[in-house]
């Protein structure tokens, strides 16, 4: 992988952290990796082994193929997703993103 190649994939995995709302602290340890070397993966310093990536892909819930080349994600009709969350009250959104995150930082479903 080239540095220019390492720095994307890192980009797409610190902007799916941020969307999780997790520190490069707590994704490392859900991931089961250093949290330097972790760091040192989103910013294209360090490449990651095949074990590796598979923790990142499983704790971030993006595809290898999305992290290493930035294809093969599949879309998701967010228009949909939207008119339901349009119809929740304040308290029923609360609810609805403390479900999802939780639903996101599962290891395995």
């Amino acid at each position: 992988m080239t540095k220019q190649e390492r720095t994307a994939a890192g980009q797409r995995l610190r902007k799916q952290r941020n969307r999780l709302n997790l520190t490069r602290e707590q994704f490392a340890e859900l991931a089961d990796i250093g949290a330097g070397y972790y760091g040192q993966i989103e910013v294209g310093t360090s490449q990651m082994s095949i074990d590796t990536l598979i923790k990142v892909s499983k704790t971030s819930r993006l595809s290898m193929e999305y992290i290493l080349f930035g294809e093969g994600e599949e879309s998701v009709d967010q228009g949909s997703l939207q008119a339901l969350l349009d119809r929740c009250s304040p308290r029923e959104l609360r609810l609805a993103e403390k479900v999802l995150q939780l639903f996101l930082l599962r290891g395995d479903l």
